[in-house]
């Protein structure tokens, strides 16, 4: 049974994700309707995921300050933010650089939240069952994802954008509120040990500790380097669908089969979880590959592309719940906040390249022509996965640790 802690965060994690999806989507959609340009679109793909990159910053301060408070900091500010964005969209002061700048902090803010919740997800939850509520919090905001992707683009047409914003910045801040009254962990080791030295001394102290402890984990980090290749393949992509999208409906459309993908995976992925590693994931990027170059081949044939799409996303998200699980399995307890913020800063390094090769290439060729290769990084990173001799020896299941403990 799921304690109450987890269920408070799984509420919060899911109402997040909905404003932030709710929000992300109209602004993507303002700058094409204000500009029609692939280049600006996949800029602004670019500056969305340019935060991720930032996450390793926050990792000394998830492992060594209260996690509520955290969160709590993390949702006000990006709800502020958010309804800054409202209120100069209303009196029609949004300014293209401005819009990009206030979006960038507004998911910085949010990207440290991440990293915190992976944390106190391991803290809250037996390893033996990490697997299961990793892919119970992932099904649950995914199921309200395909509700709000399928409907976005047509609040967008009927609401405006401005409501869009307004609605979610408010939203934000009602999740900080209720993680500050609601949530109630216990500190960590790191939490309730006071500290003889300044803050910074003491950032660096953290930082370098736990960079060390990353760097160690060879195998673990193997995985992710070809993880990362595979990304910036696939936002090359992705920073095309809007491209090809003649509405926002239709782009609501692309979104929505990607949930349901993902929402497919998430429930997969509890139950091939005990195939072992080196079978089990790259047959799975296989899986992914395959169905996703297939969906951009029979455009022609109405509803086909979605229904391709979707299961390609269903095998990504196999594989976010594996990655997310690698990580908190192989490493320490008590560098769980730092480890997880270092790796997915290094997951997401090339992601903003991606999209912005994306909009340079969909300017230069087209946007279907990009999304119909993007999506052999899943067939490499198969390969690669097989002929990595550090890989293809990962013969236990995924809720075993293949790192020594440190």
């Amino acid at each position: 049974m799921v304690n109450r802690q987890l269920i408070i965060l799984l509420i919060g994690r899911i109402l997040t994700n909905f404003a932030d999806s709710f929000y992300m989507i109209a602004t993507i959609w303002y700058v094409k309707s204000l500009t029609d340009s692939p280049l600006l679109i996949g800029l602004t793909s670019a500056i969305a995921i340019l935060p991720v990159t930032i996450q390793f910053l926050y990792g000394p301060i998830i492992d060594r300050f209260y996690k509520k408070t955290i969160l709590f900091v993390a949702m006000l500010g990006q709800g502020v933010l958010v309804s800054i964005i409202s209120l100069l969209y209303y009196t029609n002061l949004l300014w293209l650089p401005l819009l990009y700048m206030m979006m960038f902090l507004a998911l910085a803010l949010s990207e440290s939240t991440y990293p915190t919740e992976s944390a106190l997800i391991e803290r809250l939850t037996p390893k033996e069952r990490l697997t299961k509520v990793n892919s119970i919090f992932s099904f649950s905001y995914q199921t309200l994802d395909i509700l709000c992707d399928a409907v976005s683009g047509i609040l967008i047409a009927f609401v405006g954008l401005g409501v869009i914003y307004m609605t979610n910045s408010i939203l934000l801040i009602m999740i900080g509120i209720m993680f500050l009254v609601f949530l109630n962990v216990p500190k960590s080791e790191k939490e309730g040990k006071p500290s003889t030295l300044s803050f910074i001394r003491q950032y660096k102290e953290d930082f370098n500790e736990g960079f060390m402890v990353v760097k160690t984990r060879h195998k673990l980090l193997s995985i992710m380097f070809g993880v990362m290749g595979m990304n910036l393949m696939a936002t090359m992509g992705m920073a095309m669908l809007p491209v090809i999208s003649d509405t926002s409906a239709e782009y609501g459309f692309w979104l929505t089969a990607m949930s349901i993908g993902i929402l497919a995976g998430t429930i997969l992925s509890n139950k091939v979880e005990k195939i072992p590693l080196n079978r089990i994931m790259p047959l799975i990027s296989l899986w992914s590959g395959v169905f996703w170059l297939l969906a951009f081949t029979f455009m022609e044939i109405q509803l086909l592309p979605y229904l391709l799409f979707s299961l390609s996303w269903m095998g990504i998200g196999v594989l976010s719940i594996y990655i997310q699980t690698l990580i908190q399995v192989n490493l320490p307890r008590n560098h769980i906040g730092i480890g997880f913020a270092f790796i997915s800063s290094l997951l997401g390094s090339l992601s903003p390249l991606g999209y912005l090769l994306g909009g340079v290439i969909g300017e230069l060729t087209s946007g279907l022509f990009l999304l119909s290769i993007s999506g052999t990084g899943y067939l490499l990173f198969s390969i690669y996965f097989v002929i990595n001799p550090k890989l293809k020896s990962l013969t236990e299941p995924l809720s075993v640790s293949f790192e020594k403990s440190s």
